[in-house]
């Protein structure tokens, strides 16, 4: 009887093998050790996911009963004050705004006030105050160009101007450039006449309205606009117009005040006269009471083609490069147009006025000008600095 069960159980083990039902233990424990390394891998990510997540709210943190107004409260001016639903959303502008360092926001009025160089302070309840943490700021080490003091408008949805004093004439005339965010919210505002943007040139009163359908009405009433922005009346396209001067009439060739050499065949003297007369008379020079053979023209250039489908309820960034005659179109960094004007941007000593009425639905972020040419370099640099900042 018992060499029976001996039997049978070699026998059970030889069908066993023989079936793999042993090779099906060692694969249990050899897939939990593999289990287990995908279990440690598991946890590191939600560790870090968790990690993240704290530090972000870190970053967020709203001190509650506070505001956060500029250091002498009695010389104070907001760089910017609006209206915003909830707290959140003006944090999102503040953080989209280069020249913000935090925000005071009022829950009872729904206020939404940034601020620069400000500090904390008790207030009532109804007061919530967030500060622009480290990471959000921008690190300008690497930057060769300080493009930050080059920013005019930090943030805005309204109509805005910025004094001449505070834009520097260009180094060289016609080397310039702008650059800006730029958000379409509303395509409909306005919809059938030239939408304002920006221009620096022909000043605008407060009780004008710009309501132009053609843009020939448009450049008789605003000829000065260096440079000028516009939405087109029925499409998303942008226009970038600029007043350039151009000297015509100009004789190749003609050299007023050139002096004529003449020299004596027989004794080989030479001298020099400013008063050449015969063939060489020069009837342009200034002062023999003749007609000047030269003009300066003045007028409005604006790009061929325009920029064509600017995204809806997007944020594009535009930088328009002047080089003299020559200008760049950059569309979120990425060189779009290439311009040869008629003649050289004309330079203006009058203010930059942003958003006037008739305007776009929408909001300017970060609106910069700087009085020279800009290297591919500086314009990865200016991108860099201008783009969103993570939003909540």
């Amino acid at each position: 009887m018992s060499n029976n069960k001996i039997s049978n159980k070699k026998v059970n083990n030889m069908l066993n093998k023989s079936a793999g039902y042993e090779n099906i233990e060692e694969n249990i424990f050899s897939n939990m050790y593999l289990l287990g390394i995908i279990v440690i891998i598991a946890l590191l990510f939600i560790g870090y996911a968790v990690y993240y997540y704290i530090n972000k709210n870190n970053n967020l943190t709203i001190t509650a009963n506070s505001s956060y107004y500029g250091n002498d409260i009695t010389l104070y001016e907001p760089i910017f004050k609006t209206t915003t639903t909830t707290i959140n959303d003006c944090i999102n502008i503040c953080s989209n705004d280069i020249t913000c360092d935090g925000i005071t926001y009022n829950s009872n009025t729904q206020t939404c006030t940034g601020t620069k160089n400000g500090q904390i302070r008790n207030e009532t309840a109804n007061y919530s105050a967030w500060v622009k943490p480290a990471d959000f700021k921008i690190n300008n080490n690497d930057i060769k160009k300080d493009f930050t003091k080059a920013v005019l408008v930090g943030n805005t949805t309204i109509t805005t101007t910025i004094d001449s004093v505070k834009l520097q004439n260009p180094y060289i005339i016609g080397f310039f450039a702008y650059s800006f965010n730029l958000t379409i919210y509303d395509f409909y505002k306005n919809y059938g006449s030239w939408r304002h943007i920006f221009h620096k040139g022909t000043p605008i009163n407060s009780d004008i309205i710009i309501d132009y359908q053609s843009w020939e009405n448009l450049v008789k009433d605003f000829p000065i606009q260096s440079i000028g922005v516009w939405l087109a009346p029925f499409t998303n396209n942008l226009r970038i117009a600029v007043t350039t001067t151009s000297i015509a009439n100009r004789n190749n060739g003609s050299h007023p005040d050139a002096f004529i050499e003449k020299c004596n065949s027989i004794t080989g003297d030479c001298y020099v006269t400013d008063m050449p007369s015969g063939k060489w008379v020069d009837t342009s020079r200034a002062g023999d009471n003749s007609t000047p053979n030269t003009r300066l023209n003045t007028y409005v250039e604006f790009f061929d083609s325009d920029l064509q489908n600017i995204p809806i309820n997007k944020q594009v960034n535009i930088t328009i490069n002047f080089r003299g005659s020559d200008a760049e179109v950059y569309f979120d960094g990425k060189i779009m147009k290439v311009v040869k004007l008629d003649g050289t941007p004309t330079l203006t000593k009058s203010s930059l006025y942003v958003m006037n009425d008739k305007s776009f639905g929408g909001e300017i972020n970060n609106l910069l000008y700087y009085p020279d040419a800009l290297t591919l370099e500086n314009i990865k640099d200016v991108i860099s600095l201008t783009q969103p900042q993570p939003t909540i």
